[in-house]
């Protein structure tokens, strides 16, 4: 799908020196929508970001010798979702649609309240969103990101951007952005051409905190997606993710990040009241991504909710209330309604650990912790990297610099470093 896209692709991420106080984010329902934020698409693109984070050489090993830093990742806890974030980076992938333009810094002087007013009365437009009301820079100059995501609430670690109309394409331009072969580790700057830096990559596996991605469908390249990160984010919940891809099709794949200090007793996925277990198919049992085929839901509008049972048998929800919905774009399926399918059929499962010691106990969940398989536990300061050039931990101050692959724009500043084109082949 990655040659089928059309797009440019870019990466911010500042080396500023940031203060270590930890922000106190907004409190927040785990994968409950707040007044429309998360979509599908952003909601897909966060659970990739954390699928990927808990084995990073599964996706290492497909992207092959494009990924020449690939022996420098390891796993590390998920991010957590941030509405601050999330508000942000979709903002910033509107204006980008609605003025035209592709790059970190916004077009304009953005308004200082723009926070109130989006998206509510403004969607993005120069008329609204830019000081003046056309895409010009007064005096104070265009808007950088870390004063964009500022405006919203949040401090500030690096952005990712990319165009393209499908988010698992976007995606994986980021994550296997191509450099050659090196054997230095953590976030490689290069010399701002094609190729030599991997900095979109590192941003995803190795930013700790909070993310928030904004998708923004139309314009030029068939829609815009950014990533905002921010090292001082909230921490990540029992079930920090959770999503499915294709949005719709004859067969879905649904995907559910778990992280606890124990792996779950259970893990269903419950579809219009019946459920299926999930299996646990990357990471370990108290930091890993576990996943179910679901079937028969290839038309027509399809509520499900992921539902674990913790390690004391306690039920934890993804989303807290209500479900997610399998269904077409047309609005006819919400992305989240408050309803929730009952529990039916498979939804009583018994879990068989007899005569295990560890594994699969046959409801998605875990008998135990097999040896060697800490998976980047909480506290267990697991980080990709050689030990010395890894990310931060959660309030820590090491921020990543900036990035770039193939085909390059170098934006002017100091503050930025390059900007990554790619079109289909």
């Amino acid at each position: 799908m990655m040659a089928a896209m059309r797009s440019l692709i870019s990466l911010l991420s500042v080396a500023l020196a940031l203060t270590c106080t930890l922000l106190a984010a907004p409190a927040f329902a785990v994968g409950e929508p707040q007044n429309g934020f998360p979509t599908w698409a952003e909601r897909m693109v966060h659970e990739w970001m954390n699928r990927a984070r808990v084995d990073p050489q599964v996706e290492m090993a497909a992207c092959g010798s494009a990924c020449g830093d690939a022996a420098c990742y390891a796993p590390v806890p998920p991010l957590a979702w941030d509405v601050r974030l999330n508000r942000s980076a979709r903002f910033h992938s509107d204006e980008m649609v609605q003025q035209n333009y592709f790059g970190h810094p916004s077009s304009c002087t953005v308004v200082s309240n723009i926070d109130a007013i989006y998206p509510a009365s403004c969607q993005g437009a120069a008329s609204c969103a830019c000081e003046g009301g056309t895409s010009t820079c007064g005096a104070s100059g265009c808007t950088q990101p870390q004063d964009r995501v500022s405006l919203f609430g949040a401090s500030f670690s690096g952005e990712i951007i990319a165009g393209g109309g499908d988010p698992n394409d976007a995606f994986y331009l980021w994550l296997y952005e191509p450099i050659p072969k090196t054997t230095s580790c953590g976030y490689i700057q290069g010399n701002g051409q094609p190729g030599t830096t991997n900095g979109h990559r590192y941003n995803i596996l190795e930013s700790m905190g909070g993310v928030g991605v904004g998708v923004s469908l139309g314009g030029q390249y068939g829609g815009d997606y950014t990533g905002d990160f921010d090292f001082n984010g909230p921490a990540p919940a029992q079930i920090p993710s959770g999503s499915h891809y294709p949005r719709q099709a004859a067969t879905v794949d649904a995907w559910a990040n778990w992280y606890d200090t124990t792996g779950p007793k259970s893990a269903l996925v419950d579809v219009d009241g019946a459920c299926t277990p999930m299996k646990l198919e990357r990471g370990s049992a108290m930091n890993g991504a576990y996943h179910a085929a679901l079937s028969g839901v290839g038309s027509g509008c399809h509520r499900y909710y992921f539902v674990f049972a913790d390690g004391a048998g306690q039920p934890v929800t993804f989303p807290t209330t209500g479900s997610l919905g399998i269904g077409p774009e047309d609005g006819t399926c919400a992305d989240w309604d408050s309803s929730r399918p009952a529990e039916g059929a498979g939804c009583s499962c018994t879990p068989s650990c007899a005569e295990k010691s560890c594994g699969d106990d046959g409801c998605g969940g875990s008998c135990g912790v097999c040896p060697g398989s800490d998976g980047g536990l909480p506290g267990s300061g697991d980080q990709g990297g050689d030990g010395g050039t890894g990310g931060s931990t959660g309030g820590g101050c090491d921020v990543g610099g900036p990035s770039l692959p193939a085909g390059a724009l170098l934006f002017g500043l100091a503050l930025f470093a390059l900007a990554l084109r790619r079109r289909a082949g």
